[in-house]
């Protein structure tokens, strides 16, 4: 599908709401932001766009717009202080209180992307964000580095032990994807290629370390 641009997602759910938008994209492009910037939420937005056939909720989108809002790789609490940063800032536009309380539930569902299966927003948007885990073997290095780069400053012991047990716990899943979009069973099977072949390589460089 076409790109989707800031200005075109919040034209969807807060026309005039420019001011709003440059306060988000000023959060997106701090420049530790190697992954979790603008461009992430911008795929993330485009794929909640697509898995709902081109009409999400107003929840969806402002879930998939602020979902990564905060983020600082030192903290535990991103998701829900993303939440809170998106409810603050659209609290002023003349949204119900439902509006913004879902668009919130949404975004704390991407702290462990384990959504219900009757949830269908829920799904879309968890799917949506590791949407790269079933990229190309090039999107994923790509992807792979730019976490790294996040986490500079974690030792490389530390990374690789933290990395291979945020991985592994993917791989223990029955499912990492749990929409019915188009191609997500190749994607399921990427994924876990992809995800198997970053856990040997995390174990290969700990083991010449050795």
């Amino acid at each position: 599908m076409d790109t989707i641009s800031l200005e075109t997602a919040f034209a969807c759910i807060a026309p005039h709401s420019r001011p709003i938008m440059e306060r988000l994209r000023k959060q997106l492009q701090t420049p530790f932001r190697a992954y979790h910037n603008e461009a992430h939420t911008r795929s993330v937005v485009e794929r909640a766009f697509d898995f709902s056939g081109g009409t999400p909720s107003v929840p969806l989108v402002a879930a998939a717009l602020y979902h990564d809002a905060i983020y600082d790789p030192n903290e535990r609490d991103n998701e829900a202080r993303s939440a809170d940063f998106c409810r603050g800032e659209l609290s002023g536009l003349g949204f119900a209180p439902k509006i913004l309380d879902e668009a919130a539930r949404l975004i704390l569902l991407t702290t462990d992307h384990r959504p219900n299966a009757e949830d269908a927003d829920g799904i879309i948007l968890c799917d949506a964000d590791l949407y790269i885990l079933g990229s190309s073997p090039d999107e994923y290095a790509t992807y792979r580095s730019a976490i790294r780069t996040e986490y500079a400053h974690v030792s490389t012991s530390a990374w690789n032990t933290g990395r291979e047990q945020v991985l592994a716990r993917f791989l223990e899943r029955p499912q990492i994807f749990h929409g019915y979009w188009v191609d997500v069973v190749a994607y399921e099977a990427r994924a876990r290629r992809n995800i198997a072949g970053e856990i040997s390589s995390l174990r290969e460089a700990g083991e010449t370390r050795h």
